[in-house]
């Protein structure tokens, strides 16, 4: 995997809206922010701007990336925001200019969709918080702060609390996945994961059990289960039921459906859309260990 240089003081990161638009107060939030990182800042030409629902349109937020993308100065790209567009543009961008100018790309939620893609070609990623998540001043429980060390070298060791439903065991694999949501609608496309020896981690929010339950039916009628090497469940948030219950937690829906295989099964990780959202580093080699007193996740560096 290819792993850009990690941050230093006045390195450029570049803000960009690739999908969802956004209030302008984030952005000069974001910023600020940055700035009390003693990073400088660059904001992609239709980072505030709006169409409909959208950033701007798909061309605007296509050329967009692509700028910065291509930029030799930009050491990172910074998302401002999920909501949906990603969808629409992903075969319009050339990914391939990391090969030359190596970078980070940080967001989650609709974000997954470059996760992804990017994954495959063996370039890594940030799944992490974006500009929308400044909502207020304290980010001591957010995630926020965690993702901006992470970006300048300091690499977390998670242990988190053991769960019930936890299955365990250890594997060392590269990480992949990000919204389930997303990776169910690329199944079939170009942006697909192969799940071969990896370590999937899913998380998402706002849907309805059924539909849970329906798009892990739906990895494990494809065939993706049955080729992990492990998994890590991430925050299922704001879930919903109909009148008529499902019967099942969002957890116990994940479990009903790995429930043949035997790979290891981390459940509760502090990843999603809720707080704290911890950032995780896709396409690259993780140690995961489910155990009896705790799990806990490592990065294992060349």
């Amino acid at each position: 995997m290819k792993h850009p240089p990690f941050l230093n003081e006045n390195d450029l990161v570049a803000i960009v809206s690739p999908a969802g638009k956004i209030d302008a107060i984030y952005i000069e939030k974001a910023h600020k922010y940055l700035k009390t990182k003693n990073l400088r800042v660059i904001l992609s030409p239709f980072a505030d701007d709006s169409y409909f629902q959208f950033a701007s349109s798909d061309d605007n937020r296509v050329s967009d990336m692509q700028i910065m993308l291509n930029n030799p100065e930009v050491k990172a790209i910074w998302c401002t925001r999920g909501g949906y567009g990603t969808m629409r543009i992903i075969n319009k961008i050339d990914f391939s200019i990391l090969e030359k100018f190596p970078k980070w790309l940080i967001g989650f939620s609709d974000i997954t969709v470059f996760h992804s893609i990017l994954s495959n070609n063996h370039f890594v990623s940030i799944h992490g918080s974006m500009c929308i998540n400044l909502s207020n001043d304290d980010y001591s429980n957010s995630g926020m702060d965690t993702l901006w060390e992470l970006l300048f070298g300091k690499v977390p060791v998670y242990k988190i609390s053991p769960h019930p439903l936890n299955r365990k065991g250890s594997a060392n694999a590269t990480l992949i996945g990000g919204n389930l949501s997303l990776l169910t609608s690329l199944l079939g496309s170009k942006q697909d994961f192969n799940p071969k020896g990896k370590i999937l981690f899913i998380e998402d929010t706002g849907e309805y059990l059924y539909r849970l339950d329906r798009m892990m039916q739906s990895l494990k009628n494809s065939g993706k289960l049955a080729g992990l090497s492990g998994m890590i469940v991430g925050q299922m948030s704001e879930m919903k039921d109909n009148e008529t219950p499902f019967g099942l937690t969002p957890y116990q829906i994940v479990a009903d459906a790995v429930s043949e295989y035997t790979f290891p099964v981390m459940y509760d990780f502090p990843a999603g859309h809720s707080k704290p959202n911890e950032p995780l580093i896709l396409g690259s080699q993780v140690k995961i260990d489910v155990l009896d007193d705790c799990s806990q996740l490592r990065w294992v560096f060349d």
